[in-house]
Order: C-alpha cells, then structure tokens, then sequence
C-alpha cells in the first residue's frame, strides 16, 4: 500500500519538531518526503530556521523552493510559517487538492479565516488546525463528563496557559536574536495571544458548544521591551448563557499549585482538570466560606492512542472524518472569539464576535 506522503511547509513554528517526531512514529503509513521554508524574507531568517529546527526535528531533506517540493505527488501539507502567512500558503496548497495541516491558531483575523475558509469549501482537499490539546485525555474525559450533565447547565470554563516566559527563554537567547523571529512581531503573528490564548478560546467553545457573542480583552508586555508583542492577555467571553475566562500568558513564573484547568462551572457541580495531569475531578458538594471538599469522584482516562497522525491516517486512507477539534468548521467557531478578543485588546471596547459562517 501506498504511503502518504507529507510535505512540511515553513520553518519557523517550534511546533515543527513535535510533529516530525509524531508523524515518524507511524513511518509503516507515512513517509515525510521533505521540508522547505515559505517565502525567508532573507538568507539569514532561513539560516535562523534551520538552526533552530535542524537538531530538534526528525531529520528531513530541506528543498530550496516549496512549489518544487509540492509537486512531489504531496498527499498532506504540515504548514509551519508564521501566522500571517496562514492565508496565502493554505490557498495555494488547498488549489492544488492537497490536505493542509496547519499549526495553531487558525488565523491572524477573521477575515483571514474566512478567505482559508472559502478556498477549504472548493477544495477537495481537508483543512485541520492543530490544537495540541485535541490529544490530552484528561480535557476529553472533562468534555466528556460536561456533556454528560453530570455539572447541569455549564456556567462557566476557566483556563489559564502554563508557567512559561514564551517559546524562547530569554538568557538562553539575547533580545537581539530574539527580536529578529516572528514569535516576537506582532505584524507576524508573534505574541501570547496567538500562542496561548488561543487555546483557551478552543476549550471554551469547545466546552460550552456556543459560539462567541461578544469578548472583552486586555493584554500587557511585562517582560519585552525590545518586542512590540503582548506577553500577557486575558479574555472574558459572553456565550450568551455561560462565560468563558482565560488568560495567555508568557510571564507566568509558576502557576502556583493552581490547575490551569479547564475548569468548568454548573448549576449542580464543578469539573477540574490540568494540562499536566490525567487525573479529572468532579465536585458536587456544596460548603459555602470553607475550604474546597474532597472531590466527590476522580476518573482517570485510558490513553487511546490517537494523535494527528492517526487521524491523517483514516483521513487518507478511510475518508474519516477528523477529530471535531482540528477540524475546519469548529475553528471557524473558535475565530470568533478569538478575532473578537483581539480586536478588544485594540480598541479597549468589549467587541461583537462575527459570525464565522457569513462568508
């Protein structure tokens, strides 16, 4: 049987080493043909890339042109350009029927999604964004446990991002070699919003199966003089009957024993869950002015195993349908509060989300 064949496109995402690996492991279904930077503004970014990416990633031949390496009877694309080149390269990739994969966020914009989107719906071609998160068990068996109605009506979904100071720690590099990398100018999509915030944007909607009415946001640089970019945001989104409260941060030195969640609010109880943990507790016990009870039940969910690289398996192979969280009409639904709550950062106003299907 033919294996699927996987181009990487970009090399400037961090995340490009994680999904190398993830994708040799299944080297039976899936061969990685190859790697080439999207459009190096110079000789030196590529270099830059290269260097940062060479010894962390499972080793790839690395193409001086993408085109050439697109025509290379390429079944998927793993898009790892900056954010702001999102829109251009899914276009050109998804004209050619060939299935993008694009690291997280989705977009820059709303309107960036939507173009994304509009050339996804003449394509025979897929569009997946993805969410690290759509694989850690925990946060399904907290969905899971939510759509139950073990919790009823959900109140609100609280998550925080992790202690980090951002991709790169500063001291391992200097301001001026951070300053030149995307992660650090806003007009590329660089910043803790686009990295963090996003996923709290995912896990709310996710969560509370709405989609954003309006988002009031606020973001700071604490730590950054020599970038333009925020290192701390925080999201408050009105879902019309619950809330969502997230914070993405790259000036978190510890979370301080405090779960980064998510953890969702009800009308009967409360769910609790962790990035770093397996571990779900559910609460229903109500002491009001006392310290929190010990949780009423604790489940720890089975690893299954699936991850990006099975779904691209069945996806080729099977024609299944990707996991709901990476797939491409549930991130139109994350883009509007997360194109809302940039936009608030901007204007200081609370701002209307779009709806993310009037195309």
């Amino acid at each position: 049987m033919k294996k699927i064949r996987v181009a990487f496109i970009g090399m400037a995402h961090v995340h490009l080493a994680q999904l190398t690996y993830q994708l040799y492991e299944h080297k039976e279904d899936i061969e990685l043909v190859g790697v080439a930077d999207y459009y190096p503004e110079s000789q030196e970014q590529f270099e830059t890339h290269i260097k940062l990416n060479k010894e962390r990633t499972v080793p790839l031949e690395i193409w001086d042109d993408y085109k050439e390496l697109l025509k290379q009877d390429i079944d998927v694309a793993v898009v790892c350009t900056d954010i702001k080149d999102h829109v251009t390269v899914t276009e050109e990739i998804l004209a050619m029927d060939i299935h993008v994969v694009l690291e997280k966020p989705m977009a820059m914009s709303m309107s960036d999604a939507k173009r994304m989107y509009r050339a996804y719906k003449k394509s025979n071609a897929e569009l997946i964004v993805n969410w690290p998160i759509a694989w850690f068990q925990s946060f399904r068996k907290a969905k899971e446990l939510s759509d139950s109605g073990i919790i009823g009506e959900v109140l609100r979904v609280q998550y925080r991002s992790p202690s980090t100071r951002g991709p790169y720690v500063l001291g391992e590099h200097t301001p001026a070699e951070l300053s030149k990398l995307w992660w650090y100018q806003s007009d590329k999509g660089g910043g803790s919003i686009c990295d963090y915030a996003g996923y709290g944007c995912t896990l709310t909607t996710w969560i509370t199966n709405k989609v954003a009415k309006k988002v009031y946001g606020i973001k700071k640089n604490f730590f950054l003089p020599f970038s333009d970019v925020e290192d701390y945001s925080t999201f408050t989104i009105d879902f019309g009957e619950s809330v969502g409260l997230i914070e993405g941060s790259w000036s978190t030195m510890s979370n301080g024993e405090v779960p980064t969640g998510p953890v969702i609010y009800g009308t009967k109880g409360v769910i609790v869950a962790d990035r770093y943990t397996p571990e779900v507790k559910f609460y229903d016990e109500l002491k009001p002015h006392q310290p929190s009870p010990a949780p009423t039940a604790i489940y720890v969910p089975e690893e299954t195993g699936e991850s990006i690289a099975t779904n691209l398996i069945e996806l080729v192979r099977n024609g299944k349908p990707v996991y709901e969280m990476i797939s491409a009409d549930f991130n139109m639904k994350v883009m509007s509060a997360f194109d809302a709550g940039i936009r608030s950062c901007k204007s200081g106003n609370v701002e209307l989300a779009e709806d993310p299907f009037s195309l």
